[in-house]
Formats: structure tokens, C-alpha cells, sequence
């Protein structure tokens, strides 16, 4: 059975970057981050309540015990989103919108298309919940270089991210976009982490990139924003650009637009 929620609590309280404050409590450690019992203490719960819920014998906790476990393990807004989205998720669930896939919405992908047509030559693409692209114009294609090669279907992101390695010579800040790819590819998927498409690309990255494995286990949940990175031409220009992502829930898609940085 699936305790999703337990596992993002598990991975985030032997976070290695919550062992400083841990330290300060004494004692020699044989695990990183807080045990069990602190994470209790912080969080104003007791030991016994918050191990069942690491294992799954409880799993629906008050949005008071989740703000107070938040706190206690130092989360971000995506992260505690996050967490109350677990809480609440329904795995198995059919999706409102899974008749069809977003890339087989052929109205919708028509409407995508004429929306990155419309920003060029500004690079933009739309992206599903797995971040395979929905749309692109040529100037979004060419920024992840062989994703126009690829049949539709195979043209994701986070894959061509991950695995390609041209895309390391392409974005100078390219761990920052490939472990945000990451977070992101959770926190998109939280209503059902155990969604046949997911488990099949997390399977395909993991056995292929030590570091998607890494990250994807560390449970790292981050919304695409908007930032400033720099993106190397052929030529090996340097050039600083913004990229802004607009979330559209109702389609079950996002949209990516590169542009000047100023």
C-alpha cells in the first residue's frame, strides 16, 4: 500500500541540512537530520502519533498537526502544500481530464500551438504534468537541443534534462534547472504519485541518472516560477534570459516563456 505521505515526512526529517540545528541537542548521531522524537517534540505531538503516521497507521492529520510539522521540519510553501496535498490525495483516482491526455487533446493542443506561435520569436512551450511538450514554437524547440528529433511523444523535458548531455553545455546553471525539473515532477503529480505514466518515466529516469534518483528520493517539491539563468549559444555566447511559467490548472498544462533577462 501506498504511504506517500510517510515517505515525504521520513525523506524530509533525515534531511541533511536540518542536522545543524540537530547537533546542538548532544550526543553522538548514527542518522542525518532529526530523529523521530525531536521532529515529535518540535511539532508538539507526541513520538507515538507522529511514527504512525511515518508508517501509515494514521494518515489523516488535522491542519493543525501539519502546520506544526511544517514548522518543525523547516518546510517551504511548495513543501508544506505539498504535504497537505498528500494528506488529502486520493491514489487510483481517475483524473477529471484523462479521457485524453493533454498531448492527444487535439482542440487544446490547437489552442496551445497558436499561443507559443503568437510570442516568437520568443522560445516558449507548453508542458503536461509529466513535462512532456504539448506545444512549442521552433525558437522552445531549439532551446533543449534534439528535442525536435524526437517523435512527439518522447519530447519531455525533464528527460532530455536529465539525460541529455548537450543540455549541461546549453543552460550554465543547468543543476539548478535539472533538480527544479525534479521538484517539480512531484509536486505536479501529488494527487496520485502512483500513476502508471509517472511510475513508468521516474522508473526510466532512475535507472538511467544517479542524480534523478537521488533528488526523487530526497522527495524534492519546488513550483516552476520564474528566474534568470543563461543559456549558451552554439558560438559559446553567454546570454542572461528570464523565463516565466503561467500555470493553467483548468488544462491541466503549463507554459514556459523564455525572454529577455532585461
Amino acid at each position: 500500500m501506498s504511504n506517500a505521505l510517510g515517505d515525504f515526512l521520513r525523506a524530509r526529517r533525515t534531511d541533511a541540512r536540518l542536522q545543524a540545528g540537530a547537533a546542538r541537542s548532544g550526543g553522538r548521531r548514527r542518522t542525518t537530520g532529526l530523529r523521530r522524537e525531536e521532529v515529535a517534540t518540535a511539532a508538539g505531538i507526541s513520538a507515538d502519533y507522529y511514527t504512525r503516521l511515518e508508517q501509515g497507521r494514521e494518515a489523516h492529520p488535522s491542519d493543525a498537526v501539519l502546520d506544526a510539522l511544517a514548522r518543525a521540519l523547516q518546510l517551504d510553501r511548495d513543501a508544506a502544500d505539498h504535504l497537505r496535498r498528500l494528506r488529502d490525495a486520493h491514489p487510483g483516482t481517475p483524473r477529471p481530464e484523462a479521457a485524453v491526455s493533454p498531448a492527444e487533446d487535439e482542440a487544446l493542443v490547437a489552442r496551445m500551438t497558436m499561443l507559443v506561435d503568437a510570442v516568437r520569436p520568443n522560445p516558449a512551450y507548453v508542458l503536461d504534468r509529466l513535462s512532456t511538450v504539448v506545444a512549442a514554437n521552433p525558437e522552445g524547440l531549439a532551446l533543449h537541443e534534439g528535442l525536435a528529433d524526437l517523435p512527439p511523444a518522447q519530447r519531455n523535458t525533464c528527460r532530455s534534462l536529465l539525460l541529455d548531455p548537450r543540455a549541461r553545455e546549453t543552460f550554465v546553471e543547468w543543476e539548478e534547472l535539472a533538480r527544479g525539473a525534479v521538484a517539480h515532477l512531484r509536486a505536479a503529480n501529488v494527487d496520485d504519485l502512483q500513476d502508471p505514466q509517472l511510475v513508468a518515466l521516474v522508473e526510466e529516469l532512475s535507472a538511467a541518472s544517479p542524480l534523478f534518483r537521488t533528488w526523487w528520493s530526497g522527495h524534492l517539491v519546488q513550483r516552476r516560477r520564474g528566474d534568470i539563468t543563461h543559456v549558451r549559444s552554439a558560438d559559446g555566447t553567454v546570454t542572461a534570459r528570464r523565463y516565466e511559467v503561467m500555470h493553467l490548472p483548468e488544462d491541466g498544462v503549463r507554459m514556459t516563456l523564455w525572454l529577455p533577462a532585461s
